[in-house]
């Protein structure tokens, strides 16, 4: 199976349990989950891509460092369970924790195929969070972060990149943990990953759509036209049940979606949303230089530089940011 990827280029998949696993009904449902929760709906030159292209991603990466067969089946499910609308459910339903899609996978029409292909291979599916080459903690790297931190960017600026290859051959094992073994590349990896995160996630415009979705999905659930079943569909079904029902909705939430709009900062009583994100996300992955390991933002000034600032608006984040809705004029 060839894959043209859009960050490493084009590669093959030779491997018959990564080709059977590929073929199954819950794999080929991630070509319908946006990475990024419904944005995708609202700038549709941008933010177009799937859980799908960023599961083969992180196999990719998990192939080209050599770990074994069963990580890199880890590595491919690891976003198996989304719900629609990625993250967006995970926050309507759990919160900080962003964990009901993984308590709930198996709500998902055509899991026993998965299974199926696992006990034929004689394999079985280890828990990605177990496995430090595919998750660590911030602001380490496992082959999750590797892939989103490049694909996360050339996805929101709808640009083609070469670093996607260049951290390809420039990462290693060093036991179970992932590091750079090029100061420059991992310096435009961190910086890259940095920018990644403010758009995907805390940029105003954005974030008023991520609070507008999860809304009306709790709203949804909590008053019945929403079922539970509905949210291991696919984005369109779910979008297409909350356009069914956009009367039970705050026109400004669902005007978000029809008509073109900028966001202003104010003080509360002003406001539409308030955004608020519990979880901090920025990369400072080690580096091997010579015989010792150094963070990124111990070698690259101009990153640190970055860091301090892009930290502060994250962390204050956490305690929410108040935005007004101002819709183009029809």
């Amino acid at each position: 199976m060839l894959v043209e990827d859009r960050i490493y280029g084009e590669f093959e998949i030779k491997e018959p349990v990564i080709l059977d696993l590929i073929a199954t009904r819950p794999f080929q449902r991630l070509k319908r989950i946006n990475q990024y929760g419904g944005v995708d709906l609202v700038f549709p030159d941008r933010y177009q891509v799937s859980r799908y292209e960023h599961s083969l991603g992180v196999w990719r990466v998990l192939n080209a460092l050599g770990v074994s067969r069963e990580i890199q089946v880890a590595g491919l499910l690891h976003d198996i369970g989304h719900t629609a609308f990625s993250h967006m459910v995970d926050m309507a339903l759990a919160g900080s924790a962003e964990d009901y899609h993984e308590k709930n996978m198996r709500l998902i029409e055509g899991m026993g195929e998965i299974d199926s292909v696992l006990r034929r291979h004689r394999l079985k599916l280890l828990d990605a969070d177990d496995c430090p080459e595919i998750k660590r903690s911030l602001p380490d790297v496992g082959a999750d972060r590797v892939d989103y931190g490049v694909r996360d960017y050339v996805g929101s600026v709808n640009s083609g990149s070469e670093l996607g290859k260049r951290v390809l051959a420039g990462i290693e094992l060093a036991g179970r943990e992932i590091v750079f073994t090029d100061p420059a590349t991992a310096g435009d990896y961190a910086l890259t990953g940095l920018e990644a995160m403010w758009l995907c996630i805390y940029e105003p415009s954005v974030a008023c759509v991520y609070q507008a979705l999860t809304e009306i999905i709790r709203t949804g659930i909590g008053e019945g036209w929403i079922q539970e079943e509905d949210l291991f569909g696919d984005d369109t079904s779910l979008f297409s049940i909350i356009e069914s029902n956009r009367e039970r909705i705050p026109e400004t939430h669902f005007k978000l979606f029809t008509t073109p709009f900028t966001v202003e900062e104010v003080p509360e009583a002003e406001a539409d949303f308030n955004h608020i994100k519990l979880k901090v996300r920025y990369f400072d992955p080690p580096v091997r230089v010579g015989d010792r390991m150094e963070r990124v933002s111990a070698l690259n000034p101009e990153f640190l530089e970055k860091l301090e600032p892009m930290k502060a608006k994250f962390e204050a984040r956490k305690k929410g940011a108040f935005f007004k809705v101002i819709f183009a004029e029809s």
